[in-house]
Order: C-alpha cells, then sequence, then structure tokens
C-alpha cells in the first residue's frame, strides 16, 4: 500500500505542474497578444488542449489514490465525469469563438491524451 501512497503524491505533483505550465502558457499567450483574448497554442497546450482539466483530473484521481476511501472514489469519480462534460462544452464554445482556427487546432493536439501527443 505504501507503494499505492507514493504513487499517489506523485500524480498529485503531476497536476499541480499541469495546472502551474497551463497557467504560465495563457499569461505568455496574454501578453503577447496585447491584452487581447487569442487561441493558446503553444506550451502545455501544443501537447493536449484542456492541460487545466487534465490537471484537475490527476489531483482528484491523486486523491483518491491517497485517501483509498469509498466516499473520494464515489466523489472522484463524479468530479472526473463532470469535469469531461465541461471540456466538451467548453470545445463547443472555443469552435464558436475561434472558428476554423480552434478546429484544426483540434486535429492536431488530443483533447487529454498526452501519448497521443508523441
Amino acid at each position: 500500500m505504501a507503494s499505492l501512497l507514493y504513487a499517489g503524491w506523485i500524480i498529485l505533483l503531476l497536476g499541480i505542474a499541469f495546472l502551474l505550465w497551463s497557467s504560465k502558457s495563457r499569461k505568455r499567450r496574454y501578453i503577447e497578444g496585447n491584452g487581447r483574448e487569442a487561441l493558446v497554442e503553444s506550451g502545455i497546450y501544443a501537447l493536449v488542449r484542456h492541460p487545466e482539466f487534465l490537471g484537475h483530473i490527476l489531483i482528484i484521481f491523486a486523491l483518491i489514490v491517497i485517501s483509498q476511501h469509498w466516499i473520494s472514489l464515489t466523489v472522484g469519480a463524479i468530479l472526473i465525469v463532470m469535469l469531461s462534460l465541461a471540456m466538451i462544452e467548453e470545445e463547443k464554445r472555443n469552435m464558436e469563438k475561434f472558428g476554423d482556427a480552434y478546429r484544426d487546432y483540434m486535429k492536431r493536439v488530443p483533447r487529454t491524451n498526452l501519448w497521443l501527443s508523441a
């Protein structure tokens, strides 16, 4: 069980890293765009379309693994499903906002699967 605990902490740190890296990538793009909202395709966004959602999912999963309790599993599973649905809704909004540029981005970059990026 100790190895599971260590794995949980590693996954937690990875999730936090995704959140920090995505924030840095968005901030850099905002500055480069002179304060205008723009499609971010660099940094972590070149690997996955939704690094913040992925970060949150990893954190939730890590907390499930660390706590090893059925309540955490139940609540965590519900939260992960809700985040997955929120990703789909955000993609609809982004297609309306950025049009073909976002559709092209969707073809090049996977939603959350890092292995498809390689």
